[in-house]
């Protein structure tokens, strides 16, 4: 692997907008554990759902059944995933798509 074949290396905020972040924080006061709670079920049904797609591609009432998770929920972690290259559409059944995760994870 060659020095441009790398994925870009995320830069530590500078200390000027590190300021201006804590002086956000203090403005508008600690997040609400509601949103907390929000983002930790997310990622918990996104782990999930990658979890049951690598084992094989499946369509949302296969992954609902697989992860436990309702189907409005896995139909709407999947369709981020699918807007963030994270999964994409395999095959049909029926006229349910067959979702898989893809071949290169854009997060990797």
């Amino acid at each position: 692997m060659t020095a441009t074949d790398k994925a870009p290396v995320a830069e530590a905020p500078k200390p000027e907008a590190r300021s201006k972040m804590l002086a956000l924080k203090e403005q508008r006061g600690p997040v609400p554990e509601e949103l907390l709670e929000t983002v930790r079920d997310n990622n918990a049904a996104r782990a999930a759902i990658r979890k049951a797609l690598a084992e094989s591609p499946r369509t949302v009432p296969e992954l609902a059944e697989a992860t436990g998770l309702p189907s409005r929920t896995v139909l709407w972690v999947v369709t981020a995933m699918r807007k963030y290259g994270m999964v994409n559409e395999d095959s049909l059944d029926g006229s349910y798509p067959r979702y898989a995760l893809t071949p290169k994870d854009p997060r990797s």
